[in-house]
């Protein structure tokens, strides 16, 4: 009796896994635009737009890009990935930055996955590095918080490959939250970036429920006091 009562509870989970990883498997990607107001403060207070855009370009490569243009800088980031299994496989990692008031920056990431490294280019300066399976690009990794939250994970972390450095990216569940956009109310999971007690940077990002996880807000906070934040505006995604 003891027996069957192992291989009934055996059988139980097997299926549970069986379950989770077909639902994780039927999630189809879908070509997507979001657009955002953007607010930068540091001292005076300066307004632009923002832009995602996710669109197919052959059967399993995808183009994710995140513009930002305003009055004192733009900022162009983009990644072609591969989505395999339900996890976002980067290809390549495009970062420029320029305007009046900062710095220029240049940075290009091109992953190996035969070799297991991805070759950095930050500034014309060339160098590689070793990843592991699960590496993901520091832009690529948003769109695969939006899937894990719908797949229900509650343990979000991250290999991120950034600026010549494999880091960890830790995210916690705070909780939901109803807030106003220019879109209506929306409920939203809100995620936060764990950080140390001695880091004074914060970030926090809203992911609407009913709108397949689409990111509606977020707020950078630097540790000089620098503050970013981009709220939704108009989406494809209803």
């Amino acid at each position: 009796m003891r027996r069957l009562h192992c291989l009934c509870i055996k059988y139980l989970l097997s299926t549970l896994l069986l379950l989770n990883s077909e639902a994780l498997l039927s999630f189809e990607l879908k070509p997507s635009v979001a657009e955002y107001s953007a607010t930068f403060k540091n001292g005076i207070p300066i307004s632009g737009t923002a832009r995602h855009t996710l669109i197919q370009l052959s059967h399993n490569i995808w183009r994710y890009q995140f513009n930002v243009d305003s009055f004192f800088a733009d900022i162009n980031e983009s990644v072609y990935f591969q989505w395999h299994d339900g996890r976002v496989v980067p290809i390549t990692y495009h970062y420029k930055r320029s305007g009046w008031a900062v710095s220029n920056r240049r940075a290009t990431l091109e992953f190996n996955w035969k070799e297991h490294k991805v070759l950095n280019d930050v500034q014309g300066i060339p160098w590689s590095m070793e990843i592991p399976d699960d590496a993901i690009d520091k832009l690529g990794y948003q769109l695969q918080i939006k899937l894990d939250l719908m797949n229900g994970k509650r343990d979000l972390v991250y290999q991120v490959a950034d600026g010549g450095y494999l880091k960890t990216f830790h995210f916690a569940i705070q909780g939901e939250e109803t807030i106003q956009t220019e879109l209506g109310e929306v409920t939203a999971v809100v995620v936060k970036k764990v950080r140390s007690e001695s880091d004074k940077r914060d970030s926090t990002l809203w992911f609407a429920k009913e709108w397949e996880y689409l990111l509606v807000k977020l707020i950078q906070v630097e540790s000089d006091g620098e503050r970013y934040e981009i709220n939704i505006k108009s989406t494809d995604v209803h």
